[in-house]
């Protein structure tokens, strides 16, 4: 199997690291607010209170992991930006080098010929 460039692949993957970063952030809320909210029912219970600190520590993982989350979803955008701005140089490349190739080679039937 002969191995080729084929751009698309890396725009597919840089797609799935936009779709991963956009999961991600949901994601890290979601088990946050769980977590917080776990840890609030602990809480609640040992202190004989009512499920106001379940909600709010609930609410206070969830900020925590949306934080984080969007710190390391940005990091997942930037390496997807950076595999686009590589795809980007070679075909501004490939353009360029095909441009130079086409200027130093004469057209065909256009050949000088010496007379005399």
């Amino acid at each position: 199997m002969t191995v080729r460039y084929d751009p698309e692949i890396i725009r597919a993957h840089a797609q799935a690291l936009y779709d991963q970063a956009r999961g991600m952030v949901f994601a890290w809320g979601l088990a946050g607010f769980v977590g917080g909210g776990v840890a609030g029912a602990v809480l609640d219970a040992a202190m004989k209170s009512g499920p106001i600190g379940a909600v709010v520590l609930g609410f206070i993982g969830m900020a925590l992991g949306v934080r984080s989350a969007r710190s390391r979803a940005f990091v997942l955008q930037l390496q997807a930006q950076t595999a686009l701005c590589q795809v980007a140089i070679e075909a501004n490349t490939r353009r360029a080098a095909d441009a130079v190739v086409s200027a130093a080679s004469p057209p065909e039937g256009g050949r000088l010929t010496q007379v005399g």
